[in-house]
């Protein structure tokens, strides 16, 4: 049993890193971004569910971030936002207390002197600010994020929640298999490279739309 659940856990994190670079290098847009993005979204719920059942406490709570970020950047490109459903709302509630118990953790491993406890209060920091500012944006209707409200808010927010998850799962995968000979450097270096990427490319492609605007308009 446990050797199936891994080849299921291999199997499906192999589709995650394969489909996420695709929609990272391919062209926006289209039937082939929108198959490939539905096959890397339902990699997601097998790699938790699996990883879950063979790791650790701290690599399930990071699971669960690449997957609320995966959950919430495809509700946004198929539906333009997120829509104020049953299944949003427990979503976003859900993470929001499993964010704030991974920065708790965290907090309580430094207190008792685990190295441990800076990752997960790292990412409970990110985790918590992510999920509250979900609620009080999409649910509670409040203009917390630079784009809230605006027509364009839901490509932005794709975009990055997508990259987002994809780093949670690079992440993993380095931690996993020890890529580096530093524990931090496994845990941290994805997110930092990840974030000065996606700074990158939402300046790109806020420029990229603004062009076209001015294009349209002249």
């Amino acid at each position: 049993m446990h050797e199936s659940i891994k080849i299921l856990h291999a199997t499906a994190g192999l589709f995650i890193g394969i489909t996420g670079l695709l929609q990272a290098v391919l062209p926006k847009g289209g039937r082939r971004h929108r198959t490939i993005g539905r096959l890397y979204f339902w990699s997601w719920p097998l790699v938790l569910i699996t990883g879950a059942m063979m790791g650790s406490p701290l690599i399930t709570l990071f699971g669960i971030l690449g997957f609320y970020m995966a959950f919430t950047g495809f509700r946004l490109a198929s539906k333009r936002k997120i829509c104020k459903k049953f299944i949003d709302k427990l979503v976003i509630i859900v993470c929001i207390i499993l964010a704030l118990v991974t920065l708790g953790w965290g907090i309580s491993l430094i207190i008792g002197g685990e190295y441990f406890g800076v990752v997960a209060a790292v990412f409970g920091v990110i985790f918590s600010i992510t999920t509250i500012s979900d609620y009080l944006d999409f649910i509670a209707g409040k203009k917390v994020r630079k784009h809230s409200g605006q027509k364009k808010q839901w490509y932005f927010e794709h975009i990055t929640r997508m990259y987002v998850s994809y780093i949670a799962a690079l992440t993993a995968f380095t931690v996993i298999q020890k890529i580096f000979t530093s524990t931090y450097l496994n845990w941290l270096l994805p997110t930092v490279i990840g974030t000065l990427l996606i700074i990158i490319s939402q300046r790109f492609f806020s420029q990229k739309m603004e062009k076209k605007e001015v294009a349209r308009k002249s």
